[in-house]
């Protein structure tokens, strides 16, 4: 969440952080609680740019979720936006995979989360900090790729379907939003090599943040057609539909991803 008393700061104005919301993103968080979803996957942005009160407030909201045991995070690419909250390992302090943080910040991807007994999560970290942040891409690694298909071969052989969460866009979808030309220079180093993974292990769906924009495109899989699915923002304030802030209910079985449904705040 933005700290609107510390900006301009890290190439951002004080009225860029009236582009997003705590109120919007409480009152969604508040509607999945009432649901009563059996997990919550937040696929990072969890700050503006990565300052320690942004942190603190993230942490907060998402507590109800992480004491309860159904929280995973991956951060984005605005959580190490600056080269001082990736030395001091801000968001696995504050936040961590399980969103209760880290009195000492390791690496911690990729992160393997049961889903009951039908389904897996298998969360990634492609956040990036570079000089430029506005032109650093996302990237995965060989080593998380590596580890994330030996995982998905795993879990499918026992009969589980395997979900992907990360931060950054595999692919864009077809049509564009004006307002999001940004993300253009950000992608995923690696997305071919996700998008081969994809082709040849049996992956149930894709999920990740990053555009802030609602959207899913279906790759080939090597069961059928897989989704790749944005919720978009749930935070965002703007008139453009597809970038109302949301989040996605999926319903997941065995098969796969059987339904997903879009919360969108304030139409409840």
């Amino acid at each position: 969440m933005a700290d609107r008393g510390r900006y301009p700061r890290n190439g951002f104005a004080a009225r860029d952080c009236e582009r997003h919301s705590a109120r919007l993103a409480k009152g969604l968080l508040d509607a999945l609680r009432e649901i009563g979803v059996d997990h919550l996957v937040v696929t990072g942005d969890l700050t503006f740019s990565g300052e320690p009160r942004e942190f603190e407030r993230a942490a907060e909201l998402l507590r109800p979720f992480a004491e309860a045991g159904k929280l995973t995070v991956v951060p984005g690419n605005h959580d190490v936006w600056t080269e001082e909250s990736v030395e001091t390992g801000r968001f696995l302090r504050a936040i961590g995979p399980d969103g209760k943080g880290m009195k000492k910040a390791a690496p911690s991807y990729p992160q393997v989360v049961p889903l009951g007994d039908e389904a897996v999560l298998v969360a990634l970290d492609s956040a990036r900090y570079g000089d430029d942040p506005w032109t650093t891409p996302g990237r995965l690694g060989g080593e998380q790729l590596r580890a994330a298909r030996e995982l998905a071969r795993e879990h499918a052989r026992l009969g589980r379907a395997v979900l992907l969460a990360f931060h950054h866009h595999v692919v864009l979808p077809p049509e564009r939003v004006p307002s999001d030309a940004h993300v253009c220079r950000m992608p995923l180093a690696d997305a071919d090599q996700v998008v081969r993974l994809v082709a040849e292990v049996p992956i149930a769906a894709v999920l990740h943040g990053h555009r802030h924009t609602a959207f899913r495109v279906d790759l080939p899989g090597a069961a059928g057609p897989t989704p790749v699915l944005c919720a978009g923002s749930a935070s965002r304030t703007a008139d453009e539909p597809v970038r109302r802030a949301r989040a996605y209910l999926y319903e997941v079985d065995r098969t796969g991803v059987r339904s997903v449904e879009a919360l969108v705040a304030g139409t409840e």
